[in-house]
C-alpha cells in the first residue's frame, strides 16, 4: 500500500467500502482538492430519473422498429440499437453499483440490481467484485485485483483442453466469450457466497451481508421473465427483445470496450498511472455516460457521470495511458501480441 508520505505529499482517496481492510490509493492533493471544490459527488435525482426514462423509451423504440418492419433485416437493425441500449444499461448498472444516481442507498441498489440482471449480470456479486477492483487496481499478492483477467488472459496464449491458442486466438476468443463467461462466473460466485463459500473479493462483512440481502433478486427476476414469457406464449418476444441483444452485447462489445481500462499498466504502481482513458465521439460518450474517462472514474469513484469529462481534463497531465480511440487502441493491442515487448511502452 502506498502511504501519503511515500507518494510525496498526496492524499488518500476515499475507501470503497465502509469496513474494508483493502488498500487505498494516493492521488495528488490538487486533484483531490479540485474534486472537493466542484462537489463532484453531488447527486441530481431528477437528472438520473430523466436519464432512466430516456433509456427505457429508447429501448422501446428499437423494439417497435423490429416489430414494425417484421423481417430478419429489420430485427438486425433493431438489435444494433438494442445492443447500444445494453451498453447504456451497463453504464447505469455501474452508476448504481457506486451509488452515484440517488442520495439514498436503496434506490441505487434497486437500479443496480435490476439493470445488472437485464444485462445478464448478478449485480450484488458484481458490486463486490468491482469495489475490490477499485481498491486493488493492478495490485498483486493476496488479496489481488480480481479484474486483471482482461489483459492478463486474452492477450496471451491460452490452453483450451488439448489445444493451445496463440495470443491472437486468445484475443478473438476472449472478446467473443469474455462477457458471457464473466456473467456465468458471477452467478456461480453468488451461489457460493450464499452457501458460505464466498470468493476472495467478498471478504468484508458488509459485502457478504450485501450479497446475502440481495443475492436472490437477480435469480427471481430471470425466473419471472422466463416463466412469464412461457405462460403468456411470449417466448419469441423474450428472445427477440431481450435474450438476443443481451447475448450480442456480452459476446463482443463488453470486453472490447473494457480492455483499454488498465491495459499495459505496471503492477503495484500508483493507481493514477495504472488506469487508462480513451478519446471517442459524442455518441459513444452519450450512450455510456462518459464511461471512456476511466481514470477520472477511478480517482473519483463516487462522482456523478457528468463530472468525468471535466475531471479527465484535469487529470490528463498525470497519465500517459490515454488513447486516441478504441479502434486505434485495439490495433496497438494486435501489434503488441506480435511483439510483447511493445506492451510496456506507453501509448
Amino acid at each position: 500500500m502506498t502511504t501519503a508520505a511515500e507518494a510525496g505529499g498526496t492524499a488518500l482517496a476515499p475507501s470503497v467500502a465502509t469496513d474494508t481492510t483493502l488498500p487505498r490509493f494516493a492521488v495528488p492533493t490538487e486533484i483531490r482538492d479540485w474534486g472537493s471544490r466542484n462537489a463532484v459527488a453531488t447527486r441530481r435525482p431528477l437528472r438520473a430519473v430523466l436519464m432512466l426514462i430516456e433509456t427505457a423509451c429508447w429501448y422501446g423504440a428499437f423494439i417497435a422498429v423490429g416489430e414494425f418492419v417484421g423481417t430478419w433485416w429489420g430485427w438486425i437493425l433493431a438489435w444494433v440499437g438494442l445492443v447500444a441500449c445494453m451498453m447504456r444499461i451497463d453504464a447505469i448498472h455501474h452508476e448504481g453499483v457506486h451509488r452515484s444516481l440517488f442520495r439514498n442507498r436503496f434506490g441505487n441498489d434497486v437500479v443496480a440490481t435490476v439493470t445488472g440482471a437485464l444485462e445478464g449480470f448478478h449485480a450484488p456479486v458484481y458490486r463486490c467484485f468491482h469495489l475490490a477492483h477499485h481498491a486493488l487496481t493492478r495490485r498483486s499478492g493476496d488479496p489481488s485485483d480480481p479484474e486483471d483477467f482482461y489483459d492478463e488472459m486474452i492477450t496471451r496464449p491460452m490452453r483450451v483442453g488439448p489445444v493451445t491458442l496463440p495470443a491472437h486466438g486468445s484475443y478473438i476468443l476472449g472478446n467473443l466469450l469474455g462477457g458471457l463467461t464473466f456473467a456465468m462466473q458471477l452467478s456461480a460466485a453468488a451461489i457460493s457466497t450464499m452457501i458460505g463459500r464466498p470468493p476472495a473479493y467478498v471478504r468484508t462483512a458488509s459485502l457478504d451481508r450485501y450479497v446475502r440481502r440481495w443475492g436472490l433478486v437477480p435469480f427471481v427476476l430471470w425466473t419471472a421473465l422466463v416463466v412469464g414469457a412461457i405462460a403468456t406464449d411470449s417466448s419469441k418476444e423474450l428472445l427477440l427483445w431481450w435474450l438476443v441483444p443481451m447475448g450480442l452485447f456480452l459476446a463482443g462489445p463488453y470486453t472490447f470496450f473494457a480492455l483499454s481500462e488498465h491495459y499495459g499498466a505496471a503492477a503495484d504502481a500508483p493507481m493514477i498511472v495504472s488506469t487508462g482513458s480513451v478519446e471517442t465521439n459524442a455518441v459513444y460518450r452519450w450512450i455510456t455516460l462518459d464511461g471512456n474517462y476511466h481514470l477520472a472514474h477511478h480517482v473519483f469513484p463516487n462522482a456523478s457521470w457528468w463530472w468525468l469529462r471535466p475531471a479527465d481534463d484535469v487529470l490528463r497531465p498525470h497519465t500517459e495511458l490515454h488513447y486516441s480511440g478504441y479502434l486505434s487502441f485495439h490495433r496497438q493491442v494486435w501489434r503488441d501480441m506480435k511483439d510483447p515487448a511493445r506492451k510496456s511502452e506507453h501509448p
